[in-house]
């Protein structure tokens, strides 16, 4: 048997791309994980209720209410996890759909390795951002910027008001229909089918 040998020439610029590519999403991957779980840790503190839905639906990666009952009120939370650890600019986007008087945006940033801050955005913070042309609301920032334009967006004890009385007029707004509109038909032999858009 005859052997083969083949030669592979690898573009390392493009193995290397590739590499802080994957890095990056790993990276913003992990501080979205400890913004997540910063985010419930700090509105559970404050008797804010929170639940992680199973689905991903309108950027909704957490639900805040202030009680369990019937015609529950809720407002949906999206949390960010950004750096400028490595790097000097930094940005998140927020589908303009997403956008309702019920949603919120928490972002969780790490300055430096010692550190990292969180801060609160709500819809019409949301809607001051830059509009791109793909209908993106859009937030800049970076190590030069950060600290004056995101001053008024720390996530402090002032800000848990304005969350409870979000969720107090998010059944006004309609937040349970803009996460999900479905129906229920029940048939004559004692099924249950449910249909629902989203």
């Amino acid at each position: 048997m005859l052997g083969h040998s083949c030669i592979y020439r690898l573009d390392t610029k493009h193995v290397k791309n590739q590499y802080r590519r994957d890095r990056e999403i790993m990276d913003t991957s992990q501080l979205e994980n400890i913004a997540e779980n910063l985010i419930a840790s700090k509105l559970q503190h404050h008797k804010i209720l929170v639940a992680k839905p199973k689905f991903d639906v309108l950027g909704t990666d957490l639900l805040a209410f202030t009680e369990m009952k019937d015609a529950i009120k809720f407002c949906r939370v999206q949390s960010k996890g950004r750096s400028l650890v490595k790097s000097k600019s930094s940005n998140i986007k927020i589908p303009k759909k997403y956008v309702t008087n019920g949603f919120l945006v928490f972002l969780y940033l790490e300055i430096n390795t010692n550190i990292q801050e969180l801060y609160i955005f709500f819809p019409h913070d949301i809607r001051q951002w830059s509009l791109s042309p793909k209908d993106e609301y859009q937030l800049s920032i970076s190590r030069s910027n950060f600290s004056k334009k995101m001053e008024y967006h720390k996530f402090e004890s002032s800000k848990v008001q304005r969350i409870k009385a979000l969720i107090q007029d998010a059944e006004i707004h309609g937040e349970f229909r803009a996460l999900a509109l479905g129906r229920a038909i029940l048939t004559g032999k004692g099924t249950l089918s449910v249909k629902g858009t989203s």
